[in-house]
């Protein structure tokens, strides 16, 4: 996945293998070479990663982030870590150096960073969705960083209310980051998009309070998409909020995901995603059981990455898990990252496979390639001041908004939002889409 003009040689060979009772061998990862410019390119899956006790969830939210493309790209271009100040924690300097490490040792197992494992983990099992949200909301708290993880995933629905005495129009705009589906009754992740979007009827004891005609009476309500993100996360849930008891149901996911007919805005054509990972859970409740993900490479072959294990699969098999988090990237995003290479296209045969099936059983069978840069620095350690997992819990649980929709705040990097357009059939009040001027930047919804 990373590639440098000359041959790599010893690079990643020569690191020690430490055989460890019970487990499989680890490589003893030192600090990056630093001699000319790391860039991402497809073509295999990286590292397998050795479970610290109880980190599974940790695991495989790490080879989630690790695979996802325009993620990997902008980490590895390195322009975040020249100007980071690096203090007083910053991490996406900590996820770069994992990622860069990640895509430099394919076919091997090497440990996660100790700073990454530190901040959330209390030696016991967490739910993994919450870690993934946790450290989206940590990378968009870095120093001189606020912008790139909703460059990435951040999108923003609109919830639009119509009174039917009127006809006057209010919407409210909501950012999101990802997105929860309600599967108690869905078969499918398109029988739940549109279970989610569907208009609902406000009348009786919810009649709706018009701000056009000032009168309360019926009125529609309806969820669309005002601005679809480049990379889409999609939460089934499975977990009770209280017992943390588990759904265990099968829900059908497509590989390609059009989400066309869930925009405000109809547009000619499709809006087309590919499933690019999915993060499964094994068990009863979020906090036992075992999490483990599929991966689709550049190569286009999917990947079981089980902690230690990295195992070449088969579609089918990507395709028939009981998932708990889904990854999808837009097309065009996909296709800027491939280097203009189809989505569709058929992966190479096993055999072709520059590594073996299982990064446990020891060295890839041909080494990869890798481009470094001299002006980079070691990726050392960083120093942490971070906070707890469950210090950010109450944080969130104390931000969390009363709103209409179970809707994901972004919090605190994201600007409030003004969230009130009322439109009468005879006059137009003036919109107000978002608190700040247009060149707010990525973090609008316009």
């Amino acid at each position: 996945l990373v590639q440098r003009s000359s041959e790599i040689g010893s690079l990643g060979r020569s690191s020690a293998v430490m055989e460890q009772a019970d487990a499989a061998p680890v490589a003893a990862v030192g600090p990056v070479p630093t001699k000319g410019p790391l860039s991402w390119r497809p073509s295999v899956v990286g590292a397998g990663l050795q479970n610290l006790g109880n980190t599974c969830y940790v695991n495989a939210v790490l080879q989630c982030l690790t695979h996802t493309p325009p993620l990997a790209i902008s980490l590895l271009k390195g322009q975040h870590q020249r100007a980071c100040q690096k203090q007083p924690f910053c991490m996406l300097c900590a996820v770069r150096a994992h990622v860069t490490r990640a895509l430099l040792h394919p076919g091997d197992v090497i440990q996660p960073r100790k700073d990454l494992v530190a901040s959330f983990h209390r030696h016991r099992q967490e739910d993994a969705h919450e870690f993934l949200m946790f450290a989206l909301d940590a990378m968009q708290r870095c120093p001189s960083e606020d912008t790139l993880i909703q460059q990435i995933f951040g999108g923003c629905w609109r919830s639009q209310i119509q009174c039917l005495r009127c006809l006057g129009v209010s919407d409210t705009f909501d950012p999101y980051l990802d997105v929860t589906l309600d599967i108690t009754a869905a078969q499918s992740v398109e029988q739940a998009l549109r279970e989610l979007v569907k208009a609902e009827k406000l009348d009786g004891e919810n009649a709706y309070h018009c701000g056009v005609c000032l009168r309360k009476g019926p009125a529609t309500k309806r969820l669309t998409l005002h601005r679809a993100s480049k990379v889409l996360i999609l939460v089934l849930k499975r977990f009770t909020d209280v017992t943390g008891d588990k759904m265990d149901k099968k829900v059908r996911y497509p590989e390609h995901l059009d989400l066309q007919p869930y925009l405000s805005v109809q547009k000619a054509g499709a809006l087309d995603y590919g499933l690019f990972a999915v993060l499964v859970h094994s068990g009863w409740t979020c906090h036992q059981g075992h999490y483990f993900c599929y991966i689709r490479a550049g190569n286009g072959w999917w990947y079981r990455m089980d902690d230690s294990k990295v195992t070449a699969c088969d579609t089918a098999s990507a395709l028939s898990q009981s998932a708990y988090v889904l990854f999808y990237i837009q097309r065009g995003e996909l296709e800027r990252a491939t280097g203009g290479a189809s989505a569709d296209r058929a992966p190479r045969s096993p055999g072709a496979d520059p590594i073996g099936r299982d990064a446990a059983v020891g060295e890839p069978r041909s080494p990869s390639s890798i481009r470094v840069s001299a002006s980079e620095g070691p990726l050392a350690e960083t120093d942490i001041q971070e906070i707890t997992l469950e210090q950010w819990r109450r944080h969130q649980e104390h931000s969390r908004p009363k709103a209409e929709f179970n809707l994901r705040k972004v919090e605190p990097k994201q600007r409030p939002l003004a969230l009130a357009v009322f439109r009468g059939p005879q006059e137009v009040y003036e919109p107000l889409l978002c608190a700040g001027p247009p060149s707010a930047g990525p973090a609008s919804c316009g």
